[in-house]
């Protein structure tokens, strides 16, 4: 991954953080592209970095995922 992909990861990161958010949510508040920002959040859910929590509806009623930072889980320690 180049340098500047590793930085826009961590800003997802601590965007995410702070709550779960779309995509759309993500890129308003970092100031990327919703294509840059999904291609982020995809890499990450590849890694298991990131999951979806659920779907939300946009305004125009289609679902959105809504995405969030992977917690460990006790079974995943074990």
């Amino acid at each position: 991954m180049d340098r500047l992909t590793l930085q826009d990861r961590d800003r997802v990161i601590a965007c995410l953080r702070a709550g779960p958010m779309t995509v759309a949510e993500i890129s308003k508040q970092l100031h990327l592209s919703a294509s840059r920002t999904g291609n982020i959040i995809l890499d990450m859910e590849r890694h298991s970095q990131v999951q979806v929590l659920r779907c939300v509806k946009s305004i125009r009623g289609h679902p959105v995922n809504l995405w969030a930072l992977k917690t460990l889980s006790s079974e995943d320690t074990q």
